[in-house]
């Protein structure tokens, strides 16, 4: 059976999220958790990585396992094991199509920023701001981020590791919250520190240190040494993470629900043929009255030979497999 958690925790005293060879992170905290109800040891996958310092109310993460208890009585025996600053709200069993890092549709990260006086009881889950901004600049310099982009300027995952650094953030946000200044950013993935390096750009802006267009000149660079700054992780917390549907997977593609990035359906109510971990579509998967029909090219056929099942399993009838040529295939996509 596998699990979906969401949990909630303050990184002041942790070294993140990720277990590491030297000092305490969250995922340690949750395992140790777990080998103490089952009594061995289980791994858990998150939706992604915190660093150190920084905050979580929407986290996820998965792990399986062959007790079966109810959602409730998980939440309650996990959350006995765990530190006062780590906290599961929720359990939910799963299928196992649910992968809690490549099913995600989009993530919310916001950055808290306090402009009034110093809170001794804030400290952990804000950004004590020692100079007034101008939130106007702020809010111009966002609109150059929003969309996709490169973000290399933007983070500190290495081009070798990473080469593919772009990446799109669909909303940028600000509002207050008492003396706080929020800054909420949605997007589906996230580099290294890319938002904490984005929020110390724009505090730039606000303190008239850079003009808000210049955001646009820092994008363009594509450099890792040209944004140097890097907000504190105290501000930043993960809020939440949502998940499309999966249908049918391999370890190679998956038919799932149609994504913003990946246009409007072709046909209203058609489900996407893509690939496992990029947004390459494949084709298109549809369920009829009498039956499905999964449609794709040629180059893709064999892939598609193995969904079969799982989606007549989905769909409760038999699916037919429709082999288009590459011109009709890229029509249909």
């Amino acid at each position: 059976m596998r699990y979906k958690c969401t949990v909630s925790y303050c990184g002041a005293r942790y070294c993140g999220w990720q277990s590491q060879r030297h000092g305490d992170s969250v995922q340690e905290q949750i395992e140790s958790a777990l080998e103490r109800i089952l009594g061995v040891r289980t791994p858990i996958l998150a939706a992604g990585r915190t660093d150190a310092g920084v905050n979580a109310w929407g986290q996820v993460f998965q792990f399986d396992t062959e007790r079966d208890m109810s959602e409730r009585k998980w939440q309650g025996a996990i959350n006995g094991f765990l530190p006062g600053d780590i906290h599961i709200r929720k359990v939910e069993k799963v299928s196992r199509l649910f992968h809690a890092r490549y099913c995600v549709r989009d993530k919310r990260y916001d950055y808290r920023i306090n402009l009034g006086e110093y809170n001794v009881f804030r400290k952990d889950a804000a950004y004590q701001c020692p100079y007034p901004v101008n939130v106007d600049a702020m809010k111009q310099g966002a609109q150059y981020l929003i969309g996709t982009h490169d973000f290399t300027s933007f983070n500190s995952n290495s081009l070798k590791e990473t080469p593919d650094q772009v990446r799109t953030i669909e909303s940028i946000t600000f509002f207050m919250e008492g003396e706080e200044l929020v800054i909420s950013f949605r997007g589906r993935g996230f580099l290294r520190y890319m938002v904490r390096m984005m929020t110390a750009a724009l505090l730039e802006c606000g303190r008239g240190r850079m003009q808000p267009q210049q955001i646009q000149t820092l994008l363009e660079a594509r450099s890792k040494t040209i944004a140097r700054r890097n907000a504190k992780p105290e501000g930043l917390t993960l809020m939440e993470v949502n998940y499309f549907e999966v249908l049918a997977e391999t370890s190679a593609s998956v038919v799932r629900e149609f994504l913003p990035e990946d246009g409007d359906p072709p046909i209203p109510g058609a489900y996407a043929f893509a690939d496992r971990h990029e947004e390459r579509l494949y084709g298109v998967f549809r369920i009829l009255e009498e039956e499905a029909v999964l449609e794709t090219d040629a180059e893709h056929a064999e892939e598609a030979e193995k969904l079969v099942l799982q989606l007549e399993n989905y769909a409760g009838m038999s699916c037919r497999l429709v082999i288009h040529d590459q011109k009709n295939s890229e029509d249909a996509a």
